[in-house]
This record gives C-alpha cells, structure tokens and sequence, in this order.
C-alpha cells in the first residue's frame, strides 16, 4: 500500500471522526438547551469607530433574528495590536474594503475616512449600559447604520442621543463599566480585534464569515424558523 493510499484509506477517515466527535459534545449541549427552552448565543464584539463592525452588526442582526438565538453585543473602543505601525493604512484600508462586504446585503457605506475612537466612544459607553438582547441589538444596528451608511459628516451626539429616547427609553447615559468589562473578556478569550462573532466555543472575523456563522448556528442545529 503506497503513502497515499495509507492516508486516503486510514489517516482522513480516522480524522474525520475525531472531528465528529470533538463537535458532537456541542451538538449535545446545543440540544438539551433547546430542550430546556433556552436559545443559541452569538457574542460579538465590535467597536463603533470599525466599518467591519458595522457590517458585521447589520448582517448578523439579520441573520440571527429569524432564529431561536440571542446576539449579545460586546461594545469596545480599546482593541488592536499596541504600537501597530500600520494602523493608519489598515484604518483606511477597512473602509475600502468594508464597503466590498457590505454590497453583499444591499448596504451602501456613506463615509470615506477614518473615524478616531475617542469620536465614537460614547456610543460604546451607551451600547453597553443598553439591556442586552433585542434592545442592544435594535440600538447598535441604528446606531452602526446612521454612522456608517447615512452621513460622512461630524459625529453628533444629539443625533444619536434620539436613537436612544426612541429605541431604548429616556436619557442616555454616562460613564459605563461595560465597556471595560467588555474589552476583559475579549483579552481573556485573546481576542485583539474587532468584529469577533464567538459561536459556542468557535470564534470568527464576523465581516468575512457572516456565512459561516450562519453554518456553525446550522450545525449545532440552531436553524431558521418558520
């Protein structure tokens, strides 16, 4: 038997059920959740000054809504890799780019240059004071649609503070431990850029993989309901 029949014949197959089962333990758990009522958690994490977390917001809030799952969103404004000498070009580079995606669901982007994350960092500070769920959900992707595909002006805080009274009730709010929460747990799972879609233990770059995480939700049996 030559090399390449050995692993045809034994090394892929044995791989293939090694693969099965590492998957079917959250397949299993995925189940007894259902069972019990409960739903699918997609945990995004995403900066408001990002055009890929945009794209990322938009898409996933359409994807996941027709299912039994909840898009908890993780509002950041410290993300990257300190002391990144190619940050401005990447910076300019993601809106060129972001706008490619965002096509793919019949979005157009507005703006044409960066944004500073000092600009943006009260939407972070109020996104993450929001209920999380349907509610946070409902105000990132307004928030994420006005910046990114209604204006290419000056970030106003008024503006969005009536996205706030309309979608969320009352006054928005101050300083949020959320945010700092939020960056913690992205350190911990060495998470260092946004947006990150974690799907029950897989994480993906959620601009590029809208698809896959539909995939992974699939898989784990999350699907679509009628």
């Amino acid at each position: 038997m030559t090399l390449r029949d050995r692993i045809g014949r034994r090394v892929i197959p044995r791989a293939l059920v090694a693969l099965s089962t590492v998957r079917w333990p959250r397949r299993a758990a995925a189940a007894v959740r259902r069972a019990l009522g409960g739903r699918a958690r997609v945990q995004l994490f995403v900066a408001f000054d990002d055009p890929y977390s945009a794209v990322a917001v938009l898409g996933l809030a359409d994807r996941v809504a027709g299912r039994r799952a909840v898009l908890a969103i993780e509002p950041v404004v410290e993300r990257g890799i300190p002391g990144d000498p190619a940050v401005d070009a990447k910076r300019r580079y993601a809106i060129v780019d972001a706008r490619r995606l965002a096509r793919r669901d019949g979005l157009e982007l507005a703006r044409t240059e960066p944004l500073a994350a000092d600009a943006t960092a009260f939407l972070a500070q109020w996104a993450a004071a929001a209920p999380q769920g349907a509610v946070r959900t409902a105000f990132c992707a307004a928030a994420m649609r006005r910046l990114w595909c209604a204006t290419d002006g000056p970030v106003q805080p008024h503006e969005y503070a009536a996205l706030w009274r309309e979608l969320v009730g009352g006054e928005p709010p101050g300083d949020s431990a959320g945010v700092r929460d939020g960056e913690r747990r992205m350190r911990r799972r060495r998470l260092y850029d946004t947006p990150v879609a974690v799907v029950h233990g897989q994480w993906f770059f959620a601009h590029e993989r809208l698809a896959q995480v539909e995939h992974r939700l699939d898989e784990l049996g999350w699907t679509v309901t009628a």
